[in-house]
């Protein structure tokens, strides 16, 4: 899968892609979060910049990631 990077940069826009939460559920984990219940960092194991992203997104189709991953702009 390729990301158009060249339009992501040039709009400004942000990826986010989230996975079994429903969004309705969004503010009740936000503030487990802020009250410290949740440490969300604690979980990544993987920090890339974006223009790996491409890579990463594929080695996940094939299962070739572990953890959390992050892409930072």
């Amino acid at each position: 899968m390729s990301l158009p990077v060249d339009l992501i940069v040039a709009m400004e826009l942000q990826f986010i892609g989230t996975i079994g939460m429903q969004p309705r559920r969004y503010s009740a984990m936000l503030n487990m979060v802020e009250s410290g219940k949740l440490r969300p960092g604690e979980m990544v194991t993987n920090v890339f910049p974006i223009e790996k992203a491409s890579g990463v997104i594929e080695a996940m189709a094939s299962f070739g990631t572990v953890g959390t991953t992050v892409i930072k702009w």
